[in-house]
């Protein structure tokens, strides 16, 4: 076993990158766990969780299909060991490079967890050097793309006043809105009903194409509002044959066809033991009915070109189309980003970005932004936003500033009617924080 040195960077750009407009997302048959493999455009890749201690060589197998050689990051969304376990073996027995690891920090929260051999094996392979990942921070994977926090640690973002660290490790797990070409994808890990509400709350993942499902279709996650707000058209779920957990519950999968659009569901495995509780899919819709073997992987080719994606598995494959562009509410212009500390003077180079989510084109004459103490920046010299476009406006000296540390920004029309609100809490030197708006 050997120990590999971990290089922690937050982008990677690939020479001669190629102007491929497909992305793949391989969902890895784990059983009762979770590991996905997102390889990019340019080919790029981010590995989500990495199952349990020993699936190492399962990964390894995928990426082999996959045609990729390393992992340019890598996102542990919590410290239990289905979802870290089997990354030290990817990279000390499979000899695969992780180039940057993230997971949601804290560990000094953890307990006695910090004493277990996995927990150990997780640190010496790549925590060590991890990056403790926030909401709002972003990956950069591929320019075609946004990989955004929303959550990490139990706060989500636009969280103004975050609360003391919890103690349910699944509910403080890290959580992404993945986008590509208009298709959009979230990923949770284990979060449940608490972060799920504020998630919800803040409409920060509404209208997604895929939802891998919260804590592998666990009772506890998956609640209504939550996946009412993503209406999702097709939701997969990364699951295994325990007999402890029973999962995916009837209940979770009552809760998906009771949406307005049911969406298509899809299990990596089929649950065979004795329960009461427990629920599966119809048998063409599970990859591995046996659940003995490691060919569940279920494989996401999203076309960017072609506005389309499919779902493979077995011999199977079903084909859906990108959702339109929705808007939470009626809200047409959001908040997209913001850059309270630029490197150089903050009194000119502050920067906002707005994005027009509408399907008209919007005058921004008259609008404005304004911080908590009321001071206000114009906005009127964007001039006209078209449909989907963004526009960035540096502060140039105007009255209201953003605070480093902490503030909260509300944008308002040309009436004065609020139209979008953000809150953050910290920011570093050169980094826009991204609302997920």
């Amino acid at each position: 076993m050997r120990t590999l040195r971990i290089l922690v960077v937050l982008a990677l750009v690939s020479a001669g990158a190629s102007p491929a407009q497909t992305l793949r997302i391989y969902h890895i048959d784990v059983e009762q766990a979770d590991a996905t493999l997102f390889v990019a455009p340019n080919g790029g890749t981010l590995l989500v969780d990495s199952g349990k201690n020993g699936h190492g060589d399962r990964i390894k197998a995928v990426m082999d299909d996959a045609g990729v050689t390393q992992i340019d990051h890598f996102v542990a969304t919590h410290y239990h060991e289905d979802h870290y376990g089997g990354v030290d073996d990817l990279v000390e027995d499979e000899n695969v490079m992780v180039v940057a690891a993230f997971d949601r920090g804290d560990k000094e929260f953890i307990g006695d967890r910090v004493n277990q051999p996995t927990y150990k094996d997780y640190q010496r392979a790549v925590g060590e050097n991890s990056t403790h990942i926030t909401r709002g921070m972003t990956i950069s994977l591929d320019p075609s793309m946004t990989v955004t926090c929303l959550s990490s640690g139990g706060v989500v973002l636009g969280e103004a006043d975050p609360p003391q660290t919890g103690n349910d490790e699944n509910d403080m797990s890290v959580s992404l809105l993945v986008t590509f070409a208009g298709f959009r994808y979230f990923v949770g890990g284990d979060i449940e009903s608490h972060t799920e509400a504020k998630i919800a709350a803040r409409d920060l993942a509404v209208g997604v194409d895929v939802y891998q499902a919260n804590h592998h279709g666990s009772h506890t996650s998956s609640s209504t509002a939550f996946v009412e707000d993503l209406s999702p058209t097709v939701v997969v779920i990364s699951n295994g044959n325990n007999a402890t957990f029973q999962h995916p519950r009837q209940v979770t999968l009552d809760t998906f066809a009771g949406l307005a659009s049911p969406p298509t569901v899809f299990q990596t495995n089929k649950f065979l033991k004795p329960g009461t509780e427990f629920g599966n899919v119809p048998d063409e819709f599970i990859a591995d009915l046996e659940t003995v073997h490691k060919d569940g992987t279920i494989l996401i080719t999203v076309d960017g070109a072609a506005g389309t994606y499919s779902v493979s598995y077995r011999d199977l494959s079903h084909s859906f189309s990108v959702k339109a562009p929705t808007s939470a509410g009626t809200t047409r212009v959001v908040i997209e980003s913001l850059l309270p500390n630029p490197v150089g003077n903050d009194r000119l180079l502050e920067e906002v970005t707005l994005r027009n989510d509408g399907t008209a084109p919007v005058s921004m004459v008259g609008w404005m932004l304004e911080d908590e103490s009321g001071r206000t920046w114009s906005l009127s010299t964007l001039a006209t936003l078209a449909p989907g476009a963004s526009a960035t406006i540096q502060r140039n000296a105007m009255a209201m500033s953003l605070n480093n540390n902490r503030d909260e920004i509300v944008l308002l029309d040309q009436g004065g009617q609020e139209q979008d609100r953000f809150a953050y809490t910290g920011s570093a030197e050169g980094v826009p924080i991204q609302t997920g708006h």
